[in-house]
């Protein structure tokens, strides 16, 4: 993604109210030893998520995945001060009432490497793989891929992920 538009979003991003993230079930007490993070939802339709729609579809033809693909969420603007993190995950998980799966998670790096330390995004598929931080760049993976983002040390990250999703897996 070009530099500007990554600014531009990132700018649109941190007006929304943040949260703090959470896992499982909404109400109960979080784990903050899995997940330490801030995050932000825009709009399902934002243009800078429609444009992350694209790349996360072309991936899923380009690298033959071919899962079937009928929808996306929301982007999730996340933002990682010193010390925040998440875990070992995956992407897909039992939504309750829902008739679909994760499929695809696409990530763009909204700032410069330079701007923090740490918060390395790092993805395990038989042996583990540090993905490269470089501004506006977009990762696209499976969403059953365990993956992480380590500590940071200092600085602060910001990423915006979306998920495409599709017919559950049989």
């Amino acid at each position: 993604m070009p530099h500007e538009e990554c600014d531009k979003a990132s700018e649109e991003f941190i007006l929304i109210n943040p949260k703090e993230a959470t896992m499982g079930i909404e109400g109960e007490e979080q784990n903050k030893n899995t997940r330490n993070t801030t995050v932000r939802f825009c709009d399902r339709d934002h243009w800078f998520g429609l444009k992350m729609l694209q790349y996360g579809i072309l991936a899923n033809q380009e690298c033959n995945w071919d899962f079937l693909i009928s929808g996306h969420e929301a982007v999730q603007f996340a933002e990682y001060n010193v010390d925040q993190h998440y875990d070992w995950h995956v992407d897909t998980f039992y939504l309750s009432g829902a008739d679909y799966d994760r499929k695809v998670t696409v990530v763009c790096l909204m700032n410069k490497p330079s701007e923090f330390e740490g918060g390395e995004l790092k993805i395990r598929f038989n042996e583990e793989y540090l993905v490269p931080l470089v501004k506006g760049s977009i990762v696209a993976f499976p969403s059953f891929l365990e993956h992480k983002v380590t500590p940071v040390i200092s600085g602060t990250r910001y990423t915006a992920t979306m998920w495409l999703n599709g017919p559950r897996f049989r």
